[in-house]
């Protein structure tokens, strides 16, 4: 009897262990809406999952993104309309440009644990260049819930955490004047497998030519200052 105990005991931990990790399959959607006034261009990432509680998060994921974007759109869109119907009767001097809206975004983590998207959104609305603003969804699949970043991470750490984020900042050009903290301006915070990424858009940590700073702090290093 006690053998057929460890044997049953065996067989029970074997197919545990044999069972495949929950997938997720990620693919993508472009559309592009063009009129005189305005231009745009979407991708995005649409996710979906054979398990119910996961595909449950990936619904969440994909209707937040898609809100996000409709957002966006409109608020283009009626910017657009607003300023080009003042040219209707002036169309010598009405712009040659058109209002612009690009939508991307990165996929840095989608497992059983989290969905971590980056989405990265760029406006030409006149002037000398657009600008790229950055937006992060990050959903926990086991509280099935939206979490920010000092739901990770404990944010009463803040000197340690500035400490890692001044040690893993890339400045290889030394073009940026100031060093990256959590309080002078990061918009995105997603998570990786390996790392959390802090994402400062242009004009944050130095001029516009030094582009975008992405920082990435191991998880190795974060001992102690995630939250439970």
């Amino acid at each position: 009897m006690k053998n057929i105990l460890l044997i049953m005991t065996g067989l029970v931990f074997l197919l545990g262990s044999c069972q495949k990790p929950v997938q997720i399959d990620v693919s993508e959607v472009k559309f592009v809406e063009e009129t005189p006034n305005w231009e745009v261009h979407v991708e995005k990432s649409v996710f979906s999952s054979a398990d119910p509680k996961v595909n449950k998060a990936c619904v969440a994921v994909n209707e937040a993104i898609q809100k996000r974007i409709d957002t966006l759109q409109a608020q283009l869109k009626k910017d657009a309309d607003d300023l080009f119907s003042t040219f209707e009767k002036d169309t010598i001097n009405r712009p040659v440009w058109s209002y612009q809206l690009y939508v991307s975004d990165t996929v840095l983590m989608a497992d059983e644990n989290y969905i971590s998207v980056r989405m990265q959104v760029y406006t030409f609305t006149g002037g000398a260049h657009g600008m790229t603003g950055f937006d992060a969804f990050n959903y926990d699949i086991k509280r099935q819930a939206f979490v920010a970043a000092d739901q990770v991470l404990n944010f009463k750490e803040a000197e340690k955490l500035n400490d890692l984020l001044a040690r893993n900042f890339k400045d290889e050009q030394g073009c940026f004047t100031d060093k990256p903290t959590l309080t002078n301006g990061f918009t995105a915070f997603n998570l990786t497998p390996t790392a959390v990424c802090f994402t400062y858009p242009q004009y944050v940590l130095g001029p516009y030519s030094c582009g975008v700073a992405e920082v990435y702090i191991p998880r190795t290093e974060l001992q102690g200052l995630w939250l439970k």
